[in-house]
């Protein structure tokens, strides 16, 4: 990554932790992944958030290193060492912000808002927050099941016990702030659905489509068109990829062949290949 990426995820961390400092602790509020788990361990046994999230964190670090390898693991360790790090700083600088229990909806509604921004410009630059992610990319590798869905089970396991441990008004306001944060992932990465179609018209095929097996593990289809202007013959490459990797496609086809034409479009639903 750039500078410019590293400073995004930087951002992104900033965001997650003001977000989770000011709407979620205060109020019983259980966002997903470790920062979750934190919040029910700060209520069961006293444990303070920055603590629990280190703990957890770095024990899914040295587990996603053993079952994963160094690349998802370097993904992981800016968010890992700077999500405690920020929260930790930002409890020592600033008290409670003291929006009144009136407006717990407010806070989870605001809360999901901004939460979600601060995840979609870390996971928009091919990173990860650290934590439960890697897990959770574990259990998908190993049983072929899609990296979203185990997500949204584990998000609904951390919110149903958050519902046990604070009652079921808490559940619901946790639930409508993980609702806003995944509708901001969305928007912020590149828009709503799960699936990106390209179509690129190039003059280097071979190198694209290496790029897209070898980089990016998806299948892709070449196409011989004609230019209907220049009647000059063309290879169109189609693929559907996860929202995910829509910029690791698009910059590295600009990188590739700087003069190629692509149109990108929403996919809502792939079905069968690769």
């Amino acid at each position: 990554m750039k500078l410019k990426n590293y400073l995004m995820v930087i951002i992104g961390i900033i965001i997650c932790s003001v977000s989770f400092s000011i709407f979620f602790v205060p109020y019983d509020i259980v966002p997903n992944g470790v920062a979750g788990i934190s919040v029910l361990f700060l209520k069961l046994f006293n444990i303070d958030v920055v603590i629990t999230i280190i703990l957890l964190s770095t024990m899914f670090l040295i587990i996603g290193y053993l079952f994963l390898g160094k690349e998802d693991v370097r993904k992981s360790i800016l968010g890992t060492i700077l999500f405690p790090l920020f929260i930790y700083l930002f409890n020592l600088l600033v008290v409670k912000i003291d929006l009144s229990v009136d407006n717990n909806l407010l806070t989870s509604i605001v809360g999901g808002v901004t939460f979600g921004i601060g995840l979609g410009l870390i996971y928009r630059e091919d990173a990860y927050i650290g934590g439960i992610d890697l897990f959770n990319r574990i259990l998908a590798r190993n049983n072929d099941v899609d990296y979203s869905t185990v997500t949204l089970v584990m998000d609904a396991v951390v919110i149903i016990f958050g519902g046990v441990v604070f009652g079921f008004t808490a559940f619901v306001y946790s639930f409508v702030a993980i609702f806003i944060a995944r509708l901001m992932i969305e928007k912020v990465c590149v828009g709503i659905g799960d699936n990106r179609s390209f179509y690129i018209i190039t003059n280097h095929p071979d190198e694209i489509k290496k790029m897209i097996i070898n980089e990016l593990g998806h299948g892709a289809t070449i196409l011989k068109g004609k230019g209907a202007y220049t009647n000059e013959s063309k290879y169109i490459i189609f693929v559907a990829i996860p929202k995910r990797d829509y910029y690791k496609l698009r910059d590295g086809i600009k990188k590739i062949d700087e003069n190629a034409f692509f149109v990108t479009s929403t996919s809502y639903e792939v079905g069968g290949g690769k």
